[in-house]
């Protein structure tokens, strides 16, 4: 409407101009005036689409960019929040390493004053008999009289002193005891891994493994799991079944061994048809088991129990073994910490 106002004036000027005049002269001028008015508005509405354009894509722009701004901001955020929550295990994990730590030590503290005091016990042991055999010697030299009082005041002390050292021997094997079992439930702790020279190993338990593959290379897989659990429950429950004991005499040049009457016999027929129907590894899963409980003097109860162990050498790990390789994990966690 706005290109027709200026249209319409100039139409009718012409008219009115030509209507007066009547030159054709006129008509063209105005013509062309219209014309370039029109070219040059329609020029202008041309160039404000173009600049309206460009603002729209630069303004879907801006909001897309924004979008993956806000995107960024957030995994900005969830990462800073992912790492403080890091932050706050370490430093949990931190204090429980440094309570740990501080607990291995007393506990080796413990230990060193433990095996200190039976050292001292043996030597006031054997102090105390050298005093009396002194004393018999000086009284037996000294007068009839005198040799009988003295020797019942040498049979008089020394029954208060051996009450004594055997308080102080059961308090000192008590106390002994609760390290262990503190020891125990520090190794339970951390776990048990492969990869350790020392940890807990349950006495009495078989292992799976050497049941489940015997039954593989036999069975098709559908029946061999089957099979491999029954195996095991049956002899687990055998190695715990105090009436199962396979035990020989032990000999020597054909006589009894003196000092040991009866071992685990790994020969027994009972073990040997395992070994002849599911191989060696089952056979020695089993007989080692046997073994083992027997040394840990269990045959009697034969519950499973947990003992540390030196995994490096196959044997029982000792205390002062135990706790010196606690402090050394603790003191390599300290330096990779660090």
């Amino acid at each position: 409407s706005d290109l027709l106002h200026p249209i319409n004036r100039c139409y009718h000027s012409c008219l009115g101009y030509m209507a007066e005049t009547g030159g054709a002269r006129c008509l063209h001028a105005s013509l062309d005036v219209l014309a370039s008015d029109v070219h040059s508005r329609l020029e202008f509405h041309k160039s404000a689409y173009t600049d309206y354009a460009g603002i729209n894509n630069a303004l879907h722009w801006v909001m897309e960019e924004k979008a993956k701004l806000q995107l960024q901001q957030n995994a900005v955020t969830e990462k800073d929040k992912l790492i403080t929550e890091k932050d706050k295990l370490i430093a949990e994990l931190k204090t429980r390493n440094e309570e740990q730590a501080a607990e291995i030590e007393s506990l080796k503290e413990e230990l060193e004053v433990r095996e200190s005091s039976h050292v001292l016990l043996a030597l006031q042991g054997s102090g105390l008999q050298s005093s009396q055999s002194g004393r018999n010697k000086r009284t037996r030299e000294s007068d009839g009289n005198g040799e009988v009082a003295d020797e019942h005041g040498v049979m008089d002390n020394p029954d208060q002193d051996d009450q004594g050292l055997s308080t102080e021997l059961e308090n000192a094997k008590k106390e002994l005891s609760d390290i262990h079992s503190k020891l125990i439930k520090g190794f339970m702790d951390i776990g048990a891994t492969s990869t350790r020279n020392v940890a807990i190993k349950n006495i009495g338990e078989l292992s799976y493994k050497p049941f489940q593959q015997a039954c593989l290379k036999k069975l098709p897989p559908e029946e061999a799991s089957k099979k491999a659990s029954e195996l095991y429950n049956f002899w687990q429950k055998q190695l715990l079944n105090p009436e199962w004991n396979p035990s020989k005499t032990v000999m020597e040049k054909g006589n009894p061994k003196e000092g040991i009457s009866k071992e685990i016999d790994v020969d027994d027929a009972d073990l040997l048809k395992l070994r002849a129907e599911w191989g060696e590894d089952v056979y020695k899963a089993v007989a080692n088991c046997l073994v083992e409980i027997e040394k840990c003097g269990r045959l009697t109860d034969r519950t499973i129990i947990p003992v540390i162990w030196d995994q490096k050498e196959d044997r029982t790990a000792t205390r002062s073994e135990s706790v010196e390789y606690m402090c050394s994990q603790v003191r390599r966690l300290r330096t990779r910490r660090n």
